[in-house]
């Protein structure tokens, strides 16, 4: 996906699940960051976006790290895997025609369902970080 859903609209959805300024902007810009931090890797970057290289586990991995650790930017990067893994769909890469990273260009169906996975992830993380003391 593009600037719009992995920083503008994750950072839009993190103030809605009640995390402060600073830390929506902590989350989205790791979301984004995911792209630009490992696109050097080309083989790398695949396991972060495409679920049948692994985006799904390593999104629920990344995710036990943020809870564990109450470590933000692995939330966002957990939230960039869960993203793109639904919307790249199972072969992104390999049909990874032009537009399949453009939030507009996607289906209803698809953009609801990364928003609200997106949403149940944050919420999940409040959820579970809250009772940690």
């Amino acid at each position: 996906m593009n600037r719009e859903v992995h920083y503008c609209l994750t950072r839009h959805w993190a103030l809605e699940a009640g995390f402060s300024e600073a830390d929506a902007e902590t989350i989205a810009a790791a979301d984004w960051d995911v792209d630009a931090a490992f696109d050097v890797y080309v083989w790398k970057n695949k396991g972060y976006h495409f679920a049948w290289l692994g985006a799904n586990r390593r999104a629920r991995r990344l995710f036990a790290t943020a809870v564990e650790r109450a470590d933000l930017v692995a939330l966002g990067r957990s939230l960039h895997c869960l993203q793109d893994a639904i919307g790249h769909g199972h072969w992104g890469h390999v049909v990874h025609w032009d537009g399949i990273d453009r939030w507009e260009r996607r289906t209803q169906r698809v953009r609801g369902r990364i928003e609200s996975r997106s949403r149940d992830l944050l919420a999940r993380y409040r959820e579970l970080t809250d009772k940690v003391v």
